[in-house]
């Protein structure tokens, strides 16, 4: 039985998850692929994050140790994704940089949400 918190969490993950492929929809109708390409970049991340929680439940039935498990992954996001950043930017790679730009701005997003739900 997962607790209400993490079910809400899945529940919000779920939600931008659909929202965000309605926009990558929209954008490839309007024949903006390229931006529809970073939205669905932007769509995984949410879906990762919520893998990785439902996954926490073969870790610990605890509330507390299934958090403290996805903050250590977010935390590992974060700092790989700032890694892929500065490497891009060391080499002038424009779609790469947007690109890791995409995934920490959906990592802070889910991050907010998180500090919200249980701090």
């Amino acid at each position: 039985m997962e607790s209400e918190r993490i079910e809400t969490f899945i529940n919000y993950l779920d939600q931008r998850t659909s929202s965000i492929q309605e926009d990558v929809l929209r954008l490839i109708a309007d024949d903006r692929r390229d931006e529809a390409n970073f939205e669905k970049i932007r769509a995984n991340i949410f879906q990762i994050v919520k893998t990785i929680l439902q996954a926490s439940a073969r870790i610990s039935q605890e509330e507390s140790e299934r958090v403290g498990f996805l903050e250590t992954k977010l935390a590992l996001f974060q700092e790989t994704w700032e890694g892929y950043l500065r490497k891009a930017k060391e080499h002038g790679d424009d779609l790469k940089i947007v690109q890791e730009q995409t995934r920490l701005e959906a990592l802070a997003e889910i991050q907010d949400t998180f500090q919200k739900t249980w701090r």
